[in-house]
């Protein structure tokens, strides 16, 4: 992602072009089966809201921001699932990733 994951609000995908919409859709959907951007928004808006609510994963998120990998921020009661998740290599590269930079931007 190209931006802090807390910055994005679900007014965002109203500003995706009805045309790209179509020009990347098209090609995976029947053409007898082609919902307009709007009706695909509306069956995806609930699902939206959930995983753009960063509530529950604000201080999980803010430390990523800084560099620091820290899953048992988002399962405190799940110690089997932080284990499992600790190793995720996209998870690390991340941390690491943003750690960098935020070096490279301080010096």
């Amino acid at each position: 992602m190209d931006r802090d994951f807390r910055t994005y609000r679900i007014d965002r995908f109203a500003e995706i072009d009805a045309e790209a919409i179509k020009r990347l859709r098209n090609p995976l959907l029947k053409s007898s089966d082609r919902p307009t951007g709007t009706e695909m928004f509306a069956v995806a808006k609930p699902i939206l809201e959930r995983v753009l609510d960063h509530s529950r994963e604000d201080k999980f998120l803010e430390a990523m921001a800084t560099g620091k990998y820290q899953p048992e921020l988002l399962f405190p009661q799940r110690p089997d699932v932080v284990e499992r998740i600790r190793r995720h290599p996209a998870l690390v590269w991340k941390a690491e990733s943003v750690a960098r930079h935020v070096a490279r931007k301080r010096s």
